[in-house]
């Protein structure tokens, strides 16, 4: 039988032939005995964990809605997300998110919004990270050196030994067929397109804001409006109960005045209820809550129309050009090219170079008195070597093929989505083009009704207080002159809006400030041009 003690082996005879076969069947019992405990206590602990924590490898439906038409619900404490970290020393501390303690104006608003809005702090950091995932991919061009320090002790009766070594190895891809510049240049489009993106959600406050801005001014507008209307329907109303208490009017003609009078009140009940709306959506535009409490300076009532002087044509070139999400996509589309180059370059060898240079060492003493003596060892060296492999892919599942297979889809839908990114730019110039030419229109018209539906009320007014004219006369003077004022405030707001979307479809900031030019109409030079 053989005794194995500490590290030393010793030879011992022991009893009979059948005394050490029922040695050695008691000592297997005895080695199997601590396995099989250990393996019943492992599972008596996965099942009471288990219990505690239910094992998505186990049950995976459970993680996942009961029947098609239910909505998810998360019935296990694993699935909750863990409450969100406690920031110190932010710029965006909630004391900074606070609007401040003035009349903001258009350019406050903006200026704001681009520095506390959650889009372009979203946008911003996904940008800085494919910039880092670019500089990561960058690595592959430099060598690849690691380390290992490792060191072991024996002890048994009065035997030791020690053993270390240390290596340092290094590793170089020399050339793999382009595959690693695909991969780098696939990190840099990608960085070019989050870089875009990020000048699109720009883009989009600086249209987003304003019009929410110059939406908010509208209802204002349309406030005072039916405040005047309300004023006038008092008039009215005035005028007929005192000609009923002079005996020309019946109880008929006040009851008709008192319910416009009603109608207005409703309309200007309606009207402050969209100013507190358009409020909240201003706030959200910019990056405060619906509720924060803020007051702004009124703007300009004219646009620089004028300055409007390209044609359709000339304003999609500018827009092919300019547009922040076009190039995004157009990013996009040279990535899925590098993928597929790079996925085409992993049917090819790599030759890559190594190297590894290493000290080991041991000191030991093996002592064994009763029946032999080692003695001590101590004993170092080094090693090195270096050389060139060479990996060839033979076969690896129909991955490789599958791959390229995969990305040059890729490519054609990124093909494809860039196309209909092109003609969805052309669309929003083209239609952003006549929606402003039309409200610019529509503006000059509902100034000319405005002042004549104000002229006709007057001189039905007029008519009705000499008893020239009857109730529905000076009402239906009174609807118009409203409608024409409701006509007006909308016009200018969708003018305003329209001329919003136009820079976004262009690619180019809305002037907020300097605004000075006080023409309404646009440059007739489209239609001369085109005809249309």
């Amino acid at each position: 039988m053989i005794v194995i003690e500490g590290n030393t082996k010793c030879v011992r005879p022991f009893g009979s032939p059948k005394t050490r076969r029922m040695t050695k069947i008691r000592s297997r019992k005895q080695r199997i005995r601590p396995i099989l405990l250990a393996g019943i206590l492992f599972w008596g602990l996965l099942s009471c964990w288990g219990c505690q924590k239910p094992l998505p490898e186990l049950n995976p439906d459970r993680y996942a809605s009961s029947a098609p038409e239910k909505y998810y619900k998360s019935e296990t404490k694993a699935l909750k997300p863990p409450p969100p970290p406690i920031e110190k020393n932010t710029s965006l501390s909630p004391e900074n998110l606070n609007p401040p303690a003035k009349k903001l104006s258009l350019a406050d608003l903006v200026d704001i919004a681009l520095r506390i809005n959650p889009t372009t702090q979203s946008t911003w950091e996904q940008a800085r990270a494919a910039a880092a995932d670019w500089a990561s991919s960058r690595g592959q061009y430099y060598p690849t050196i690691s380390g290992d320090a490792s060191g072991y002790g024996l002890g048994g009766n009065s035997s030791t030994a020690y053993y270390g070594t240390v290596s340092l190895s290094l590793s170089y891809l020399l050339f793999d067929f382009g595959g690693r510049a695909a991969s780098v240049e696939s990190a840099r489009q990608a960085l070019m397109a989050a870089n875009w993106n990020h000048n699109q959600s720009i883009q989009d406050i600086l249209r987003n804001v304003p019009q929410a801005y110059y939406t908010y001014l509208g209802n204002l507008a349309q406030v005072r409006a039916s405040e005047s209307d309300l004023e006038e329907a008092l008039t009215s109303l005035k005028s007929t109960e005192q000609r009923k208490k002079a005996g020309v009017s019946t109880i008929a003609d006040v009851l008709q005045a008192r319910s416009r009078v009603d109608q207005v009140r409703l309309d200007l009940v309606t009207n402050r209820g969209a100013v507190k709306i358009s409020l909240g959506e201003l706030a959200t535009a910019v990056g405060w809550p619906a509720n924060a409490d803020f007051d702004v300076v009124e703007g300009p009532e004219d646009l620089p129309l004028n300055d409007i002087s390209e044609n359709t044509q000339t304003l999609i070139g500018l827009a092919l050009r300019d547009r922040p999400d076009l190039a995004a996509a157009r990013a996009n589309l040279r990535q899925s090219q590098a993928e597929l180059k790079k996925a085409q370059s992993a049917l090819w060898p790599r030759l890559t170079a190594t190297g590894n240079a290493g000290w080991s060492g041991i000191d030991a003493n093996f002592d064994a008195s009763s029946y032999f003596d080692i003695g001590d060892i101590n004993s170092s060296g080094t090693s090195y070597y270096g050389g060139l492999s060479l990996e060839i892919p033979l076969f690896e599942g129909f991955s490789l093929r599958n791959n390229i297979r995969a990305a040059e889809a890729g490519v054609k839908a990124a093909r494809a989505d860039l196309r209909q990114k092109e003609e969805s730019v052309i669309s929003d110039v083209w239609s952003s083009f006549y929606n402003v030419q039309t409200a610019a229109q529509q503006v000059e018209s509902s100034e000319t009704l405005l002042i004549s539906s104000k002229e006709s009320f007057r001189v039905s007014l007029a008519r009705y207080r000499a008893g020239v004219a009857d109730i529905v006369e000076l009402l239906n003077a009174q609807s118009t002159l409203t409608s024409a004022r409701t006509r007006r405030v909308q016009a200018q707001t969708d003018l305003f809006i329209s001329y919003a979307e136009l820079m976004h479809a262009i690619g180019a900031e809305l002037p907020a400030d300097g605004i000075k030019d006080t023409s309404m109409r646009l440059i007739e030079r489209e239609v001369s041009a085109n005809g249309r």
